[in-house]
């Protein structure tokens, strides 16, 4: 009886350590396949979850996850990477194995940092005001620029454009211009603002995976970093 007894004990540990070991890995992989399904041509993609038990993970349950992908694009905007860093994080797992859809409930805490570069905002720009590629965005670590050629008027004239990004409704990235020369010459804000009132570039990071609200920005040369936090919409987690 007792042999019985302890072979039963050993299956069950034997259960639990694959399960343990397995579980995770397979969870990883679906997970990876979701993103891949709403990451428009994504580059690089990785996900590693840790849960304890990791039965836990069955009910979308992970004591932690870590998310990064690079080169995709998301709602026209090219992104050059998207981090991921969460603690007692839990998922929907009616969503996640049913839709393949990864959809967070919850988080304890959870950090999430994007980059986006000259390039991808440049792109981004071309495509949605200035088809004619007039202007471009310069970055740089002492700030932000937008320079090029515009019409005033019937008349083409050279700007360079000195400006700042800040946070809209939490989730939108905006350039505001501080100020501006023409042929080396200030111009006052109220030609200023006529002048960018239909090129304003605005790019809305809410169609990322996760629900974000930025907290800060960072520029660095030719590089963009949008950080923020994981923000519950209305209606989650009921």
């Amino acid at each position: 009886m007792r042999s019985v007894v302890a072979w039963l004990l050993i299956a069950v540990l034997v259960v639990v350590a694959f399960t343990q070991l397995l579980l995770p890995r397979a969870l990883e992989s679906r997970v990876e396949q979701a993103l891949r399904q709403r990451l428009t041509s994504v580059d690089y993609l990785t996900v590693d979850i840790r849960s304890r038990p990791a039965l836990a993970s069955l009910f979308g349950r992970f004591r932690k996850i870590h998310m990064e992908a690079r080169d995709f694009v998301i709602d026209d905007l090219p992104v050059g990477a998207f981090l991921v860093e969460g603690s007692q994080v839990r998922l929907d797992p009616r969503a996640l194995y049913g839709d393949g859809e990864v959809k967070l409930e919850n988080a304890a805490d959870l950090r999430v940092t994007v980059l986006l570069t000259e390039m991808g905002i440049n792109q981004y720009m071309w495509g949605k005001i200035d088809p004619e590629r007039r202007l471009r965005v310069s970055l740089s670590a002492d700030g932000a620029a937008l320079m090029g050629n515009i019409n005033f008027f019937g008349h083409g004239i050279d700007i360079y454009l000195r400006g700042v990004f800040q946070v809209r409704e939490q989730t939108q990235l905006i350039f505001v211009p501080e100020a501006l020369q023409v042929e080396n010459l200030e111009v006052p804000q109220i030609i200023l603002n006529a002048l960018v009132e239909d090129k304003a570039l605005l790019m809305d990071l809410a169609g990322l995976p996760v629900p974000l609200a930025i907290d800060g920005v960072r520029l660095e040369q030719g590089q963009l970093y949008a950080f923020g936090h994981y923000a519950k919409v209305s209606g989650e987690g009921r």
